[in-house]
């Protein structure tokens, strides 16, 4: 399933097409018809958490996406910019579990097979995002909301924080690494942890998911790490290195901080991984 980070990755995307008006296709359902925005221009697109927003013009209806762990959004420039006579013969072949596409001038936007296809009015979007937790990489998140609502459950953190409802955008690969580099064991109640300790934990969740937007992956290692920041502040891409975790999907391997076996248990709708060596609960 797409983590945050990526999914404002594809918002960064779609907005390449804004002000751009384009014809928009796709299988009418009871919650998403497509006619309702043929020839309509992409005004912008926003991410919360794992939702993905976009708005047009000349109209109070947003698509909003949530890709679930099959769906994806594409967005491909053509090798030429296509006139408006050249937009009605210029279908391409259908994807499967194509749900939307949006051809414009320049690009073609294409949404398969996502868990949410919907069209929300602003009533809808006000909805989404007060269901919604703060999201490290919104401009409008509030750190003190999130401490407050971590701090306030009984819960165990390694849940709290792949709860979309108290953080957003968190999922189960920067929750493991989240915690290992925090030291903090998992079943930790959150209000066993203090405001300064969860802080920290939201600045490195801020930091390593703005480092996962720039580089288009996520990259936990610190040699890993250190080598994309510097990338990204010079302003070059960073390559796909070979993923590399300090526990996520590393049972049974030694713990790169202390050599304990890595261990793993369901904690929430996936499996968590963890250090039962050197991350401890709080004394």
């Amino acid at each position: 399933m797409a983590e945050g980070h990526a999914v404002h990755g594809m918002a960064a995307r779609v907005r390449r097409l804004v002000d751009q008006p384009g014809r928009s296709q796709g299988p009418v359902t009871e919650q998403f018809d497509p006619r309702a925005l043929d020839g309509r221009a992409v005004a912008g697109a926003e991410a919360h958490g794992k939702h993905l927003l976009i708005h047009l013009h000349g109209t109070d209806l947003s698509p909003h996406l949530h890709l679930g762990m099959h769906g994806a959004v594409s967005v491909r420039q053509h090798r030429r910019a296509l006139g408006p006579d050249d937009l009605p013969r210029t279908d391409p072949p259908d994807p499967a579990g194509l749900a939307w596409r949006h051809l414009t001038a320049t690009h073609l936007l294409e949404v398969t097979r996502p868990t949410v296809c919907e069209l929300l009015d602003a009533d809808g979007r006000a909805a989404l995002h007060a269901r919604l937790g703060p999201d490290p990489l919104r401009d409008d998140a509030d750190p003190a909301e999130a401490i407050a609502r971590l701090h306030a459950s009984r819960r165990a953190i390694g849940a709290l924080l792949v709860d979309q409802s108290v953080v957003s955008g968190i999922g189960n690969v920067y929750r493991a690494e989240l915690l290992w580099r925090a030291g903090l064991d998992p079943h930790t109640p959150g209000n066993a942890l203090d405001p300064d300790t969860l802080r920290a934990l939201w600045d490195d969740a801020f930091d390593l998911m703005t480092i996962g937007l720039g580089a288009g992956w996520i990259v936990a290692h610190p040699t890993q790490l250190a080598d994309a920041r510097a990338l990204l502040a010079r302003g070059e891409a960073v390559p796909r290195w070979p993923k590399r975790y300090a526990v996520y999907l590393r049972r049974g391997e030694p713990c790169p901080r202390c050599g304990t076996p890595v261990a793993s248990e369901r904690l929430g709708l996936q499996t968590m991984y963890w250090c039962p060596g050197c991350q401890q609960q709080p004394a």
